[in-house]
C-alpha cells in the first residue's frame, strides 16, 4: 500500500514536471535543460541506477552524470534510444523522451516548426471535410436566418451558435452565387470544416477568409507552430475546388486571444451576419439592412489592410508564366533550391517531339504553349539543374509515372500519357541528373498518397503544388515569410536517416524499371 502511495505521489509530482516543461517551452523555447530535466524525472520516478544506466549505454558514470546535470548532451539518438530501452519508458514517455532530447539540440521552436511541416506533408492526403457535422435537418433549430427581417437574435451555448454558424453556411451555399465572408482563426475546426464540405459542393461558393496569423516567436502553446497550424487547416478549402481566399494580419495571437473581446469573430452573407465570442458560446445574429452594411464596410477597410496568405494560380497558361519567372529568379539568386515532389520532377526533361505527339490537339493556343514548355525544359536542364538543386522525390512517385505516363506539373486533360519507351528513357534521363544536381529518394512513408503535396522552395520564395479531388491542378505561391522559410528549413535539414542512400536509390529504381518492363512483357502493353 506504501509502494502503491509512493507511485501514485511520483504521478503527481511526474504532471506538475511537465507543467512546469510546458511553461519552460513557452518561456525559453526549449534548452539543454529539458531534456536533463526530463531524465532526472524518469530516473527517479523509475528508481533506475545511473551506474547500470551508463554501462548499458556505453558511457562513463562521469559522463552519465554531466548529461542528467545538464552540462553535456548525448552523442546522438542511438544513446537516447538506450536510455529509454533501459529505463523501460511506455511508448508515450519514449516519445516525450525523444521530442526532450530534439529540443535540447536545436531549441523547441526549431524542432516543432520542422515537426509542423512533417505532419503537414504526411497528412496532407488525408483532407476529406467532416461531414458528420453536417446534422440531419431535424436536428437543426428552425431558424430562419437567411430569409431577410430586421432586429437581432441572440444565441447561447456552443450548440446553438453552431446551428446558426450552419445554417449560415448551407443558405449561402445553395445559391448559384453564394459568397461567405469570414472573420476567424482558423483553429475553430468546427467552421473550417463545414467550409470544406460546402465548397466541395459547390465549386462557385466563394469564401473570403480573415485571420491573424502570430507574430511572437514563442510557441504559442506546448508542441505547435501557430501559423503552420494554420496552413493545416487551410490547405483543404484551397483544395477543395471553391474560390477560397484567405487573408491574413499579424499580431500576438496569444495576447489577441486572451483578451477581454465580446465578439471578436464574424461571419458575413448576403443577408445576414453573425458576431460570436471566441470560446463559441455566444453569438448575435444581426439582419437589418443598415446594421449589414456598416459591417460589410468595416470587413472590407479589414481587407485593405490584410496580406494575401499566397496568389492562386488557376490555367495552365498562368502556372507556366509563374513557374518559368520563378525558376529564373532561382537561377538569379544564391540560395540552394529545393523540389520536393512524391513524383520525380521531370517536367523539365520533356522533349519538343514529346510535347507535340501528346499535347491534345483541341489545346488552346498549342503551338505557343510546346514553345513555352521546350523553353521552360531548356532552362531547367542547363541553368537549374546544378549542385544548388535538390530534389526529393519517392519510390511510390516513380511507380505512379511508370503506371500511368503522367507527371505532377500539368493538368491530364492537356495530354495524353506518354508511351511505355518515353517513360523507362525519362526515368534514366532523371537518374543521369544525379551527377549534376542532389537526387534524393525519400523513404517510403505508409500515408504518402495520390493527392499529395509538392513543394518549390528557396530562401526567398516558392509554391505548393497540389490535385483537388476533381484532379485539377492548383498552384499557390507562399506569400508569407514565416511559411516560406518553415517549408525551406525542413528540406534545408531533411535527416540522412529519412533518405536512401545513392547505392539504394538506383538498387530501388532499376528494380521498378525492371518489373515495370517485365510486367509488359506478359501483358503485351500498357
Amino acid at each position: 500500500e506504501r509502494k502503491n502511495c509512493q507511485v501514485s505521489l511520483n504521478m503527481v509530482n511526474f504532471y506538475l514536471y511537465w507543467k512546469r516543461i510546458d511553461a519552460k517551452y513557452r518561456d525559453t523555447g526549449g534548452s539543454m535543460s529539458v531534456f536533463s530535466d526530463l531524465l532526472s524525472e524518469y530516473i527517479t520516478m523509475k528508481d533506475v541506477g545511473v551506474y547500470p544506466l551508463s554501462q548499458f549505454c556505453g558511457l562513463d558514470r562521469s559522463f552519465m552524470y554531466k548529461i542528467i546535470n545538464g552540462k553535456r548532451n548525448p552523442s546522438g539518438e542511438d544513446v537516447v534510444r538506450k536510455m529509454a530501452q533501459f529505463m523501460q519508458l511506455t511508448p508515450q514517455e519514449k516519445i516525450d523522451f525523444m521530442d526532450a532530447f530534439y529540443i535540447a539540440q536545436m531549441g523547441a521552436e526549431v524542432y516543432y516548426r520542422r515537426k509542423s511541416v512533417g505532419e503537414l506533408i504526411e497528412t496532407f492526403s488525408r483532407r476529406e471535410g467532416k461531414k458528420e457535422y453536417i446534422f440531419h435537418e431535424a436536428e437543426i433549430a428552425k431558424l430562419e436566418l437567411n430569409g431577410g427581417g430586421s432586429g437581432e437574435i441572440p444565441f447561447r451555448g456552443t450548440v446553438h451558435v453552431r446551428h446558426a454558424i450552419l445554417q449560415l453556411f448551407s443558405g449561402e451555399a445553395v445559391k448559384e452565387d453564394g459568397k461567405i465572408s469570414v472573420l476567424v482563426q482558423p483553429d475553430f475546426d468546427f467552421a473550417m470544416e463545414l467550409l470544406q464540405v460546402f465548397g466541395e459542393q459547390n465549386p462557385n461558393l466563394t469564401i473570403q477568409h480573415l485571420f491573424c496569423m502570430n507574430n511572437n516567436e514563442k510557441l504559442v502553446s506546448m508542441r505547435k507552430n501557430y501559423n503552420l497550424s494554420c496552413l493545416q487547416k487551410i490547405l483543404p478549402i484551397c483544395a477543395c475546388g471553391c474560390d477560397y481566399r484567405a487573408r491574413y494580419y499579424y499580431d500576438n495571437v496569444a495576447a489577441r486571444l486572451n483578451e477581454f473581446r465580446l465578439f471578436p469573430y464574424l461571419i458575413l452573407t448576403e443577408h445576414c451576419a453573425l458576431a460570436f465570442s471566441a470560446d463559441y458560446q455566444n453569438a448575435i445574429l444581426f439582419r437589418e439592412e443598415t446594421t449589414l452594411r456598416m459591417m460589410r464596410e468595416m470587413f472590407e477597410g479589414y481587407l485593405k489592410q490584410s496580406e494575401p496568405l499566397f496568389e492562386r494560380l488557376d490555367t495552365v497558361q498562368s502556372q507556366l508564366g509563374y513557374t518559368e519567372t520563378l525558376i529564373r529568379r532561382f537561377i538569379a539568386s544564391d540560395s540552394p533550391r529545393y523540389f520536393f515532389q512524391r513524383m520525380p520532377c521531370l517536367s523539365g526533361l520533356l522533349t519538343p517531339e514529346m510535347l507535340k505527339h501528346h499535347l491534345v490537339k483541341e489545346m488552346p493556343e498549342r503551338d505557343q504553349m510546346i514553345q513555352a514548355v521546350a523553353q521552360y525544359a531548356k532552362v531547367m536542364q542547363t541553368q537549374v539543374l546544378d549542385k544548388k538543386t535538390t530534389m526529393f522525390f519517392s519510390e511510390d512517385g516513380v511507380k505512379s509515372f511508370l503506371e500511368t505516363g503522367r507527371v505532377d506539373e500539368y493538368p491530364k486533360e492537356c495530354y495524353s500519357p506518354l508511351d511505355f519507351d518515353e517513360r523507362i528513357a525519362l526515368i534514366r534521363r532523371f537518374l543521369a541528373l544525379r551527377d549534376r544536381a542532389n537526387l534524393r529518394m525519400i523513404r517510403e512513408t505508409k500515408e504518402r498518397a495520390e493527392h499529395a503535396l509538392n513543394i518549390s522552395v528557396n530562401a526567398n520564395e516558392g509554391y505548393l503544388l497540389f490535385q483537388t479531388r476533381t484532379e485539377r491542378l492548383i498552384y499557390l505561391s507562399i506569400r508569407e515569410p514565416s511559411i516560406l522559410m518553415a517549408f525551406y528549413d525542413y528540406l534545408e535539414s531533411m535527416k540522412p536517416e529519412e533518405l536512401c542512400t545513392e547505392e539504394e536509390m538506383l538498387e530501388r529504381v532499376e528494380a521498378i524499371l525492371h518489373e515495370f518492363v517485365a510486367c509488359h512483357s506478359r501483358e503485351g502493353s500498357i
